[in-house]
């Protein structure tokens, strides 16, 4: 089903390069690099989540683009927006990017958002979609091009909607102020909802379902990324029980994540039938920079799962290690570099573990890579069923990567997702390392 993992076509840094299980352990431990503890303070109450809630209103000439999103629903299930999209910005003020500078972060933020969905709007211009609207490079209107464009190289992000600009600066919260400090804890299923759809009807209520799979799989993330930096801090002062408190934490934090994402692809959730047609095709989108494209949307980008990814040490190699790796370059600067500042951590927490934690830390550790191992063969075989659907020529694509009408891809998805398996598989202790 293409989320929350599968393949980008961008070209990926090169993989990490260490075979599981062979890390060289540290008998004296160096002290904990203060890259990792700096870069994480901002992230730790909401995981890689805004730190603040997603604002709902702008000022002055700024809300006329947040509120052309709902006016475009009926139009892009029918005729098609770009009439309308570029009518409206006939009216836009001639200097509204320059204004852009007198916005506070937040608001520009919730300005890059709606940017970017009305150019993932004008791109794909109605559902269903053709399958010539694949390779077309559409004629943007200049100032809803410019305006995104310089939103997006302010905040540090390629142009190309993305996780974060689509979805995680696009929910609202009746417990959560706009603009307000929020605890990620807040967040649960009822309380969490889209706050600018584009679809109507079911397909709408499809995307509020698909926009809180993602916000509330990276709320539950938070535990995760606390767990994985207290995990790396105890492993650097060889301190046992707080290493296998660490771990205990991670264990339930990831299985939280999980049973999030589990909850909401079950079939009686999300309809196969509306969700492959007119949702899930259209976040494989991306914008031509010289010769690369620049993919759109996608559950590579789900924050919670590279951490925890990094905390139990798992290889980023073969297609999807590399394309996890090549995704951090949709989010937001703060967020990269707290991944980059873990890189240099990356065998940590298993080479503790190995050499001097306990048996309740190597059991800890195994349950932890058994909850990412059974999520990634569970997420396998749910995402091939999507993909497979019901034998119909359907235009449809896993994030990131189209498919041709009619053409099997199930088990090519299903191949993509074993590579990944492996990786994880392979990071088990074995009874004598253990």
């Amino acid at each position: 089903m293409g989320a929350p993992e599968s393949a980008q076509r961008s070209t990926a840094p090169p993989p990490y390069s260490g075979a599981p299980g062979g890390e060289v352990p540290l008998p004296h431990p160096a002290p904990l690099r203060p890259a990792l503890l700096d870069a994480a303070a901002p992230l730790r109450r909401t995981g890689f989540l805004p730190t603040r809630a997603p604002l709902l209103t702008l000022p002055g000439p700024f809300q006329a683009v947040p509120d052309l999103i709902p006016a475009l629903a009926g139009a892009y299930a029918g005729s098609g927006v770009r009439p309308l999209i570029r009518e409206a910005t006939q009216a836009w003020p001639a200097d509204l990017t320059r204004q852009t500078e007198d916005l506070t972060p937040d608001e520009r933020d919730a300005l890059l958002a709606a940017a970017a969905t009305l150019m993932h709007l004008y791109r794909w211009a109605a559902v269903p979609v053709h399958p010539d609207w694949f390779d077309e490079t559409p004629d943007f209107p200049r100032a809803l091009e410019g305006l995104f464009r310089h939103l997006s190289a302010a905040r540090g992000l390629p142009p190309c909607g993305g996780l974060y600009t689509l979805k995680y600066l696009n929910w609202r919260s009746p417990d959560v102020a706009p603009g307000a400090a929020y605890d990620a804890a807040t967040l649960h299923a009822g309380n969490v909802r889209i706050a600018r759809s584009w679809h109507t009807g079911e397909a709408g209520e499809q995307l509020d379902l698909w926009l809180q799979t993602f916000v509330l799989a990276e709320a539950r993330g938070q535990a995760v990324l606390v767990a994985g930096l207290d995990a790396v801090q105890a492993a650097h002062e060889h301190d046992r029980d707080a290493l296998a408190g660490a771990l205990e934490a991670l264990h339930h934090a990831v299985r939280a994540v999980t049973r999030e994402i589990n909850v909401f692809t079950r079939f009686h959730v999300i309809r196969t039938d509306l969700w492959r047609v007119l949702i899930q095709p259209t976040f494989g989108w991306g914008l031509t920079e010289g010769r690369t494209l620049l993919e759109g949307a996608s559950g590579l980008q789900l924050g919670a799962t590279q951490f925890a990814d990094l905390a139990l040490g798992v290889p980023f190699s073969g297609p999807l290690g590399a394309a996890l790796l090549a995704s951090r370059a949709y989010l937001p600067p703060e967020q990269r570099a707290l991944l980059s500042a873990w890189d240099a951590h990356h065998g940590d927490v298993r080479a503790a573990v190995q050499t001097w934690g306990d048996s309740r830390a190597r059991d800890l550790y195994g349950a932890c890579v058994q909850d990412m191992e059974r999520w990634r063969v569970s997420h396998r075989e749910r995402g091939a069923a999507y993909l497979r659907g019901d034998g119909q020529p359907h235009v449809m694509a896993s994030t990131g990567t189209q498919f041709e009408a009619g053409v099997p891809h199930d088990q090519a998805f299903r191949d993509l997702m074993t590579t990944r398996v492996v990786d994880t598989r392979a990071q088990r202790l074995t009874p004598k390392e253990g």
